[in-house]
């Protein structure tokens, strides 16, 4: 990695999907600018890897095996409140989605091809844990 990491927190995303999260990290690097990036592809990793590293914006899958994202977030938010956690699922369940807003995800987006949507959500938020950190 360079010295000019952008942001200068690190990103995780957390998916069991090793096609996803490189296609994801590309995506976030070429359209986003960001390079201060990490990925996990177990979720009973994550709270390690938060914990290690300056970590204030987690994109989370929810359906994983193991952990489930949603008990994840939980989990993330309990010990690292001032962590972001923006959900990407495959699954459009609006139920689903007003539970993990609940709970205190910052957002929440559907795996698709749509993808400069989820990189300005991931701008949004970014720049929001810019102001705060």
């Amino acid at each position: 990695m360079s010295d000019n990491l952008y942001p200068n927190f690190g990103i995780l995303l957390v998916d069991d999907e090793a096609p996803f999260l490189r296609s994801m990290c590309i995506a976030l690097e070429r359209h986003g600018g960001f390079n201060h990036l990490y990925t996990c592809e177990d979720s009973r990793d994550a709270m390690a890897l938060i914990g290690r590293h300056s970590i204030g914006l987690v994109l989370l899958d929810l359906t994983m095996p193991h952990l489930s994202g949603e008990s994840l977030l939980q989990r993330i938010l309990e010990e690292f409140p001032e962590v972001c956690v923006i959900i990407i699922s495959g699954l459009n369940q609006l139920e689903t989605a007003v539970q993990c807003i609940r709970l205190g995800a910052h957002d929440y987006f559907v795996k698709t091809t749509e993808e400069e949507r989820l990189i300005e959500g991931v701008r949004r938020a970014v720049r929001l844990q810019e102001m705060r950190l």
